[in-house]
């Protein structure tokens, strides 16, 4: 007996509900099939299905043997597919979709990358910091910046930490007298990410414990690179990722406060619907950005 064969067999009876449905499925004739599950109840000691003249229903061992043969014929087309990719090279196409502020600010270096590094892959990308249903919106992959993630029925791997930092430009620390604590943030323009948690209160941990600002601003945006663009003309003081103010910051265009206070750091997830049939071309490229991001912070 090829026991991967009968297996095949096996869940082919239990999701098409009859012998002669399987057997039209697998292109077999109906004795085929019945010697097959025949075979399969010797080999297991157990009766698998109870089956009269109109009906038939898994038993309870039918029900174990038929989890486990998922099991297995998954993780067997999962382990051929990675090994047949490994021989051919990645193929296909990826629908990915990412936060926009921060796609362009330093995720699209490592994207490109991957294509680049694959030729034969179709990568469509698809820019948006609202959310998104994965399977209605056939999406393979989203990248999303998260306190955390509240749909438990998707798989979100780590892929960074994402520090935030208060920062304003030097010409408005001139004007303004620079906060040496988050409650003197209340004296402030502060510019809000509408779209974020904590888009009108802003929380720290510092030396003298933790610290909750209800912030206010004349300017609120979904769009993070333009807030920061507005920090750097001088209007207002904002809460944002490094990653997003890194060049500015380094050009002196921003400059920081609030040194001894952290706010509550973001991490960056890769998001899909199930680890069950995912194509290995997504398995690559999460580990693609896992081995060329820097880790999650830990606790």
């Amino acid at each position: 007996m090829d026991r991967h064969h009968a297996m095949h067999c096996f869940c082919r009876v239990v999701e098409t509900g009859s012998f002669a449905a399987a057997a039209r499925d697998l292109d077999v004739t109906r004795s085929v099939v019945t010697r097959t599950i025949q075979e399969l109840e010797a080999w297991t000691a157990s009766r698998l299905l109870e089956r009269t003249t109109r009906t038939m229903q898994l038993t309870e061992a039918g029900d174990r043997f038929y989890a486990y043969c998922r099991r297995v014929l998954q993780d067997t087309e999962q382990t051929l597919s990675a090994m047949r990719s490994a021989r051919a090279g990645l193929a296909g196409r990826i629908t990915v979709s990412t936060p926009v502020s921060l796609t362009l600010s330093f995720l699209s270096d490592h994207l490109l990358a991957f294509q680049a590094a694959h030729p034969a892959l179709e990568l469509d990308l698809r820019l948006s910091d609202k959310p998104v249903d994965l399977v209605r919106e056939g999406v393979d992959l989203a990248l999303r910046g998260r306190a955390a993630l509240e749909d438990s029925s998707l798989v979100a791997v780590p892929l960074m930490t994402l520090p935030r930092l208060v920062c304003a430009s030097p010409g408005y620390w001139q004007r303004h007298a620079r906060p040496e604590h988050p409650q003197a943030l209340v004296q402030h323009d502060c510019l809000s990410y509408v779209l974020g948690s904590d888009a009108s209160r802003w929380e720290f941990d510092g030396p003298d414990g933790h610290h909750a600002v209800d912030v206010r601003g004349r300017l609120r945006s979904d769009n993070s690179l333009l807030l920061i663009d507005a920090l750097r003309q001088g209007l207002g003081v904002g809460l944002v990722p490094e990653p997003m103010a890194r060049r500015a910051l380094a050009a002196g265009e921003l400059e920081l406060a609030l040194g001894d206070y952290r706010a509550e750091p973001r991490t960056l997830y890769a998001v899909y619907p199930s680890r069950d049939h995912l194509p290995e071309r997504v398995r690559a490229l999460v580990r693609f950005l896992k081995e060329r991001l820097p880790a999650p912070a830990v606790g």
